[in-house]
Formats: C-alpha cells, structure tokens, sequence
C-alpha cells in the first residue's frame, strides 16, 4: 500500500522507518486479552506494521495477532477483515507500535486469507491497498483550501497596504499643518510657508505610496470667521474658540488607496469585492498661531 521512502529523505528525516505512514481512521484493529475482543482505533499504518491506540503495554518482541477490520465498507466484494500477527516494538504515551510478521514465502500467491497462518504481504497490500483513498481525500481537501489560503495571503497584503497608508497621510497632513504655521507670529520671525511650500512638503511625505497622483491637498485659514483658501478648496473649516487672538490653518489630505493585488479578486461591475476595493482615505490636521 505505501511506497517505501526514499534514500533522501530518510537522510534529513529523524524517522527511520523504511514505509511511509498514513494517517487513517477507516480501519479498527482488534486482538484478544482473555475478555471479549473490542476495536481499538488506528493511529497510522503502513505496509510493515501499524500503532494503535490502547491500554495494553505489552514486553517488545511479544507477537499478537492482530485482526483488521474495515469501518468503512466502500466496496463489498473486498473482504472486511484479515488477521496478521505482529511484533511489538515501542510504546507510546497512548499505544503502541508493532511491525507485522509476515511468511518469507507465502502459500498463496493470489486473493485474500483471514488465516493469520497464510497471509503474506501482497494480501496485505491488497487489503490496505483502498486507504491509498484517504491520501487523495487529503489531498482533494488541501486544494480546496488552497484558495481560501491564497485570499487570506492577498487580504493580508492588501490590508498591510492599506493600514500604511492610512498612517501616511496621517503623518503628512499633521507635517503640513506644523509647517504651516511656523513663522510670521512677530516681528523678525521667518515669513509664514506658502501654499506650495506645504504642498511639496505633504507631497514628500507620501511618496513612498503608490498612486501618489491622487493626492489632493486644502489648506485653509480661518481668522475671526474670514476664510482665506491657501490651497485646494475650503468647505466645513471648523471655527476657533478664542477668534479674535487665532488664526486657525487647516490641512485636509485625501488620497485614494489601490489595492496592491486586485486582479481577479474583484468584480466592480457587480460590486462584489473579495479583497479590499479601492478606498479614500481623508485625514485633517487643525493648528492655530498667534495673529
């Protein structure tokens, strides 16, 4: 049923067993103690033994016969069980693992055998042989997963993006509104930034970002309730408490976010998005200085 390992990869391996192991749950093992016979689960099993889940400690070398029973009935001219005699080599915290003992020269060359006397491994093999099925299950299901794993890749990416740029534009605008209003307070202090200083300034600050053409920059000043639009446009500029004494600049940076990966994971047509849609992001700093 299980090919045996190769070469390599028992190199790099610290498990030195020469058949691969597969996982399988379609499979019972039972033997006899004395008292009725119960199943017992199977951890794994290979063409050359198999470790099952049990109570029993027995000394290694000890040879039981071990009776295989399908749970699973998928083909009904298969026979349900085959009785095989194994030795004991470990044990473990919840079972233990035994090799199976099987003739150097087998009687029977063709079909099944429930006699643990006459078994040999190509009997074997053909009643292990339909757990190759549970591999191909796994491996149907991984390829299942594989896209959810693939989406959950390309949102991490997306949202990793989108989360920087959401700090950048943050950045920039509080930048833009510091540099605003240093400058032109008193007599002797340096001249207050113009509008194009400010804007290359936040421009500077978000040129890491992709899509930087985007960028849309207001930058306002309210003194005493007169608007005075430096740069973009100038709607809902909030308004100072103390009016009179301040003038209050205010810089609104807007930026539009493109996804990094969204080719094939979106349908805009249908507004149906499996990843992050492009997104405005909009951050407003407020200062004020002395008039």
């Amino acid at each position: 049923m299980n090919p045996a390992r190769s070469w390599w990869a028992m190199l790099f391996s610290k498990d030195r067993r020469k058949a691969e192991r597969h996982k399988t749950s379609r499979l019972a093992a039972y033997y006899w103690n004395g008292d009725t016979p119960v199943p017992h689960s199977i951890r794994d099993t290979s063409s050359s033994g198999l470790y099952i889940i049990t109570d029993e400690r027995w000394y290694p070398n000890t040879v039981v016969t071990m009776t295989l029973q399908r749970t699973v009935l998928d083909d009904p001219s298969l026979p349900a069980t085959i009785s095989v005699p194994a030795k004991v080599v470990r044990s473990g915290p919840d079972g233990v693992g035994l090799r199976f003992v099987l003739p150097r020269n087998p009687g029977s060359r063709t079909g099944y055998s429930s006699s643990a006397n006459s078994v040999n491994q190509k009997s074997l093999n053909l009643f292990l042989k339909p757990l190759q099925e549970e591999s191909g299950q796994a491996l149907i299901e991984y390829l299942l997963v594989l896209p959810m794993l693939l989406l959950l890749v390309v949102n991490l990416v997306n949202f990793g993006g989108f989360l920087f740029a959401w700090i950048t534009v943050a950045n920039a605008a509080r930048a833009g509104a510091d540099y605003a209003i240093m400058g032109g307070a008193s007599v002797g202090s340096p001249q207050a930034a113009s509008a194009s200083q400010i804007s290359s300034l936040i421009t500077q600050d978000v040129s890491s970002l992709p899509n930087v053409s985007s960028l849309a920059i207001n930058v306002c000043q309210n003194y005493n309730g007169t608007i005075t639009t430096l740069a973009g446009t100038c709607t809902s500029i909030p308004s100072d408490p103390e009016p009179s004494t301040y003038v209050l600049t205010t810089v609104d940076v807007t930026y539009t976010y493109n996804p990094f990966i969204s080719s094939g994971f979106q349908f805009p047509s249908l507004n149906v998005y499996a990843t992050l849609p492009p997104t405005t992001v909009h951050r407003r700093a407020v200062m004020r200085q002395i008039q």
